[in-house]
């Protein structure tokens, strides 16, 4: 009976759901998070245009800086910062925006209306679990999902999809969980740029 229990337990850690679960779990119940990533636009499966930087996320807010733009969102409101540019736009981006620049919010996608399956793999010499996702339904722009996750402690590695036929793939280089953020850090701190001018999209 406990060799029973005991693979059982193994089988089910290692389904597609629980493993998107303890996912999902280090990227929104493990403190606040620190990441450092690589993002890659494609064109179909060419690719476009590349960004590397750092990332502090706590739930769906996020601090975002590469060397392109610097973003901060509170939960509604984001601001982002182009590189040499004398003004800062203000906007209140809908989900399917948020979700391809926060990886918490496309993981937590296989909650609404996705199938998914499991193989394994291996990713910057770490063995993984790759899960698939794709649509149940057809009111979504991601056809498909693929999100790279290693065995041993469930961090998200790489988060590649593909949305209106283009792909995107985020690779999360270093992830640093536990940490304890202030509100502040996730709104644009208008002192430190007082000769930046705000254009309000809203």
């Amino acid at each position: 009976m406990i060799l029973l229990a005991a693979f059982a337990l193994h089988t089910s850690a290692q389904s597609p759901r629980k493993v998107l679960d303890a996912t999902a779990a280090r990227l929104t119940k493990s403190g606040d998070v620190k990441a450092q990533f690589k993002a890659t636009q494609f064109n179909g499966t060419t690719p476009e245009g590349e960004a590397q930087g750092t990332m502090l996320m706590s739930g769906t807010r996020f601090y975002m800086k590469t060397e392109q733009v610097t973003a901060w969102f509170d939960g509604k409101t984001q601001w982002s910062l182009m590189q040499g540019s004398r003004e800062v736009n203000v906007s209140e981006p809908d989900e399917d925006d948020l979700q391809e620049m926060n990886p918490a919010l496309l993981v937590n996608i296989y909650k609404q209306g996705f199938n998914y399956r499991m193989s394994k793999s291996t990713l910057r010499g770490r063995p993984t679990y790759v899960v698939h996702l794709w649509p149940s339904r057809k009111d979504t722009d991601y056809s498909d999902i693929f999100v790279d996750v290693d065995q041993a402690t469930y961090d998200p590695l790489c988060i590649r999809a593909k949305r209106n036929g283009n792909w995107v793939r985020l690779s999360i280089l270093t992830f640093q969980t536990g940490l304890q953020l202030p509100a502040a850090t996730f709104t644009f701190p208008k002192q430190d740029y007082p000769d930046i001018e705000v254009i309000d999209l809203r």
